[in-house]
């Protein structure tokens, strides 16, 4: 009975022991933990960007624009527009000349017309350029129109008053007898409509692109740049032991702690909001912290800091948006305990970088 209450005992403590080394391998995880809260970060803007899109995909009519629907007179062009359409295109036997258009300087530049098949007036103002007024056509026969049916604006309003008088009538008699919209043809654009779609589905499928590298890296993290960019330095070491290296690394051996950022015995590590970095102390060859005022109409509101490490190889890592007490912390700790490291970001200072890796690429070969 007493040995099998120690047999019990012992593989008790041998669970315990086993759940333990698990759980601090888990707890070891820290980079890769910060990699998915990360991801799961970065998934939030290309989500909402792709429902933005969407959204305006239903909101705007591109269909109709592209394709507006052919009607046979200016009644059910008028008809369509009252039931939502407002680019459409007409074919009109006949418009008359009102005598009256827009003038840019000495030239024509849009001419107002009338459709009078129907039973009410409708007008038209045409995308027509004209070197004087002379040149203007005084009828037009089986004309085919798009334009966008839209209410009339000043000068509209000014031409049917000098219409109205013209023809011996007063603005509102002619009002009562036509459509209260006219067809304008130069409102009718649709490469802005052509450029805007465009637009959405060039930010739809680079969302897409965004939001699927973003699930990548949340299911497996340790598919993250920040580990392949390194991965030059630690040729003659398996691609999962470096990471492991990294990891416990950081969870055993921590010497500074800035912020997010981390100095190890052999890392600098950056666990940031906007990006992930890692570079190994020895490994850098230059260094600089570039300074950037956030203002807002002019008044100041912070100062965002970025640190750039440069190192062999041409791998080059930053953490960016830092409060400058955290940069300095950190670059006080690597100006000290490596002084070889080239810092600040001159002509010379690049030129001589630059020199180092050719040196080491001649070197190499």
């Amino acid at each position: 009975m007493k040995n099998s209450e120690n047999k019990g005992i012992l593989n008790a403590l041998n669970n315990f022991a086993e759940n333990g080394d698990y759980m601090k391998r888990f707890k070891k995880l820290n980079i890769l933990t910060e990699l998915r809260l990360l991801s799961l970060h970065h998934m939030i803007f290309p989500a909402i960007t792709i429902a933005i899109c969407f959204i305006l995909l239903n909101l705007i009519d591109f269909d109709n624009v592209f394709r507006p629907t052919t009607y046979k007179n200016s009644f059910d062009a008028y008809l369509a527009y009252t039931n939502g359409e407002e680019s459409v295109t007409v074919t009109i036997p006949t418009l008359k000349y009102t005598g009256y258009n827009i003038m840019k300087g000495d030239r024509v530049v849009s001419v107002y017309y009338y459709d009078l098949t129907s039973d009410k007036c409708m007008f038209y103002k045409l995308d027509m350029q004209y070197e004087s007024v002379e040149d203007i056509p005084r009828t037009l026969t089986d004309v085919h129109i798009s334009g966008k049916l839209v209410e009339p604006d000043g000068l509209a309003k000014n031409m049917m008053e000098s219409f109205a008088q013209s023809i011996s009538w007063n603005y509102e008699s002619l009002r009562a007898c036509s459509f209260p919209v006219i067809m304008d043809e130069k409102e009718y654009n649709p490469n802005v409509y052509y450029f805007l779609y465009i637009l959405i589905l060039v930010g739809i499928f680079y969302s897409l692109y965004v939001l699927a590298t973003c699930i990548i890296l949340f299911i497996a993290p340790y598919l993250h740049p920040a580990y392949f960019k390194i991965k030059p330095y630690y040729k003659d070491m398996s691609y999962f032991k470096m990471i492991d290296m990294i990891n416990n690394n950081l969870d055993e051996k921590v010497l500074i702690k800035a912020g997010r950022m981390y100095i190890t015995d052999s890392f600098f590590i950056n666990l940031g909001i906007h990006e992930v970095s890692i570079m190994p102390l020895d490994q850098i060859v230059l260094a600089y912290n570039h300074g950037k005022l956030i203002t807002f109409f002019g008044i100041h509101i912070k100062m965002n800091h970025t640190l750039h490490l440069r190192g062999y190889k041409n791998v080059k890592v930053l953490a960016s948006r830092k409060k400058a007490t955290h940069v300095t912390i950190i670059t006080d700790y690597i100006r000290d305990n490596y002084p070889n490291i080239i810092w600040g970001h001159t002509k010379e200072n690049i030129k001589a970088y630059k020199q180092i890796l050719a040196t080491e690429k001649a070197n190499n070969k």
